[in-house]
């Protein structure tokens, strides 16, 4: 099962919405987050908080939600696993997501992407890294 942090933590219903309004919605259901508001495509930092959102909007000006705001999800439990069983745990509990098992090391985009996860392995296919959605 994934770490989960305290409250609600996912809001479909908000996309389509005004992101201003949606921010308020998040911080009214979840009074442990602060929704920030940023362009769809803005660079973010990776790190993991329980206590923030990003809420995607389409242009700065009045934007409309554009993806799901949604707080960051870890798996530390995985830890010290086979990487393959822990791409199974994650893809069973959220289906969605796309699930890339990687040699520790190797070279990849820096984007963030929400509804995937990378699970950074060693030689012997050991999870050695936390895996986050991002």
């Amino acid at each position: 099962m994934s770490s989960e942090c305290p409250g609600k933590t996912s809001w479909p219903e908000l996309v389509g919405t005004n992101g201003d309004y949606a921010a308020s919605v998040i911080e009214r259901q979840n009074s442990r987050v602060n929704a920030v508001v940023i362009l769809d495509g803005s660079p973010v930092t990776a790190d993991f908080r329980c206590d923030r959102v990003w809420v995607r909007v389409d242009k700065e000006v009045e934007g409309i939600v554009v993806k799901t705001p949604t707080i960051v999800k870890t798996w530390p439990e995985l830890v010290g696993t086979h990487g393959d069983d822990a791409a199974s745990v994650i893809k069973r509990e959220n289906p969605s997501f796309n699930v890339f098992v990687l040699l520790i090391g190797s070279i990849v985009t820096a984007d963030l992407r929400e509804n995937r996860v990378r699970v950074w392995v060693d030689t012997n296919r050991i999870v050695v890294r936390v895996p986050t959605t991002g």
